[in-house]
């Protein structure tokens, strides 16, 4: 909010916004270069000649689906900073959503967004605590819609019928009992190492480092526990009735951005068989995957996941075209623009802060 003073600490976090947008302007070319070489060595030549006959509502579709969680994103974002007494309006959320999408998209994915998203409400002059919990009520509701969503969709789509499946399932039978073993195995091996490290069995500078590490993921898993618990009794309390309608939105959002692969695969394999709850579910394996990934963004790694995972089901002759359409969409097109909006919206209101500080000196000058 342009009208809010600047909280202490401001100069830094502007300094890492600073750092985040001149990574972006290098990432984001080199990806999209990137994309371009893989689309032209991975895809028939012949797509490129028929592209123009294609169905192109579909690509347009594509586009809708994945920007639109942008609004649904800050709706949410707004509705329950409205419930909470937060005076931010929604293009301020807009503004959270975007910076914290192009925040996390410049580190590992496994940062998540939500604690860049905390942090750009705290420099918008939010409560701390505050901003914890309308960040933690959107990860709330997004783990409840997976935990119905993924299931629903696994007995949907049939997934167990995928060839790569069943033939995961074919090596894995009459082995479970050794893979289960195994992986108890290793756990309590993980176990014993850290207790080891622990009492000082492997020297006094891994245990100091052992120590102060289990001490800060206590208290990182405490605090997260009593922002829960009070999330969930503010909600119960008088919230119940917008937690259904965030909810609402929050299917919404998840459905548009899991469906642009569907959409993608409508326009270039308009014959193709595409079934748009498998491949919802399948974009959940995809963007889990990348979890996993610790390059900025996942980058590389999700175009290699989304052609294991969708090799299968597209033509091999688009398979090149569909993965840089849809990394393009899903991350480099949000990334670029973005940055432009984000920064288009700081510039406003800094521009409106130099004008009212004017006005503010010349009625203090009378």
């Amino acid at each position: 909010m342009s009208g809010r003073p600047a909280p202490p600490g401001d100069a830094p976090k502007r300094k890492l916004f600073d750092r985040l947008f001149r990574s972006a302007l290098v990432l984001v070319p080199l990806g999209v270069v990137a994309n371009l070489w893989w689309t032209w060595y991975a895809t028939d030549h012949s797509v490129f000649a028929r592209l123009g006959t294609l169905p192109r509502q579909y690509l347009l579709l594509a586009l809708a689906l994945a920007l639109f969680p942008w609004i649904t994103n800050a709706t949410r974002m707004w509705l329950w900073g409205r419930f909470m007494g937060v005076p931010l309006t929604w293009r301020d959320n807009l503004g959270v959503t975007l910076g914290g999408e192009l925040a996390s998209s410049v580190v590992p994915t496994s940062s998540g967004t939500e604690v860049m998203r905390w942090g750009i409400f705290v420099q918008k002059g939010v409560p701390q605590a505050r901003a914890i919990s309308i960040v933690t009520i959107g990860w709330l509701q997004d783990s409840l819609f997976f935990a119905l969503a993924i299931p629903a969709a696994i007995v949907i789509s049939r997934a167990w019928e995928l060839p790569i499946l069943r033939a995961i399932g074919r090596d894995a039978r009459g082995k479970v009992a050794l893979i289960a073993l195994t992986a108890a195995a290793i756990l309590f091996a993980l176990w014993l190492l850290w207790k080891a490290v622990l009492i000082g069995s492997l020297g006094e500078a891994p245990r100091r480092r052992g120590l102060k590490w289990t001490a800060r993921m206590r208290r990182r898993t405490g605090r997260t526990l009593a922002e829960v618990r009070e999330v969930r009794e503010m909600v119960v309390r008088r919230g119940k009735a917008l937690f259904v309608l965030t909810w609402l939105i929050t299917g919404i959002q998840w459905c548009c951005r899991y469906s642009v692969v569907t959409a993608m695969a409508y326009f270039l394999a308009p014959q193709a068989h595409v079934d748009p709850v498998l491949f919802f579910l399948l974009q959940w394996v995809v963007f889990t995957a990348l979890n996993f990934v610790p390059t900025p963004g996942a980058s590389g790694g999700a175009e290699a996941a989304f052609v294991l995972v969708y090799s299968a089901l597209l033509p091999a002759a688009v398979i090149g075209i569909a993965t840089a359409g849809w990394r393009f969409l899903t991350f480099y097109l949000q990334l670029g623009l973005g940055s432009v909006i984000f920064t288009g919206m700081n510039v406003a209101d800094a521009r409106r802060a130099v004008v009212r500080r004017r006005r503010e000196r010349g009625v203090t000058a009378l």
